[in-house]
């Protein structure tokens, strides 16, 4: 009996020293992290697609066509847990509206100029260090605004000049960002180099979207309609961390 006890206790007690061991293994990395990063921002749903059904007036759903963009964001996260914090990011994604799809045998279309997404997202994040390397993880949600370009259609035929013109206020909805980074540390274990993938999804809704018919110079007609577009962003991202 004496043998068995001294066996058990030993078994506790080396379980008791690997369990202290493990926790006190250095995966769990620094406890705020401040970051940057920058890429490519490819579009998706409403917000790439170039059907023009979805570009009519008082149309429920607004097609985006909008062309490949860039992408950036700034970020901080503060560990609440061993491997779970709470992160909060700003991001931004340009990209250019692509006109010449909505032209016709009779209408040339052209943009005053391209899109502007804004982010604003909160969420958690989980961070595992692994010697040089830490791998993160995040779900964000939050506020995603837009601007929509304003665009024109014009045509000259038989000396009667038409243009159609549809301006937009900014819109937005709620967004949300799945994401992952492989991060190279550095300098101590406090720069990290990270590479990262994305996907930012929003329901971006306008309201009041005007839309008028001239003719020679005269409004024939005019009217104001609410609409929205589904966005959906997959980002490639390089970015610098701060690890402290």
């Amino acid at each position: 009996m004496k043998k068995y006890i001294i066996i058990a206790a030993t078994l506790i007690a080396s379980y008791t020293g690997f369990a202290q061991g493990v926790n006190d293994i250095p995966i769990i990395g620094n406890k705020i992290t401040i970051g940057i990063d920058g890429g490519l921002s490819i579009p998706s749903g409403d917000f790439g697609s170039t059907s023009t059904s979805g570009s009519t007036t008082g149309s429920s759903t607004t097609s985006g066509f909008a062309k490949l963009g860039f992408c950036y964001d700034i970020y901080a996260g503060v560990k609440v847990f061993k491997l779970l914090g709470v992160m909060a990011q700003y991001g931004g994604n340009s990209h250019s509206y692509d006109a010449s799809k909505l032209n016709t045998s009779s209408l040339t279309f052209t943009s005053n100029g391209g899109y502007n997404l804004s982010e604003y997202l909160i969420g958690p994040y989980v961070s595992v260090k692994l010697l040089k390397i830490k791998i993160e993880g995040k779900a964000l949600g939050g506020l995603v605004t837009s601007n929509y370009p304003t665009i024109s259609g014009s045509s000259n035929v038989g000396g009667i000049a038409t243009s159609v013109v549809s301006s937009f206020k900014t819109g937005n909805g709620f967004g949300y960002i799945i994401g992952a980074k492989l991060k190279y540390m550095m300098v101590g274990g406090m720069l990290g180099l990270g590479v990262g993938l994305n996907y930012l999804g929003s329901n971006i809704n306008f309201k009041g979207i005007n839309s008028q018919t001239i003719v020679n110079g005269s409004l024939v007609q005019s009217s104001t309609y609410d609409s929205k577009m589904g966005v959906g962003l997959f980002q490639g991202t390089l970015g610098l961390s701060l690890d402290i």
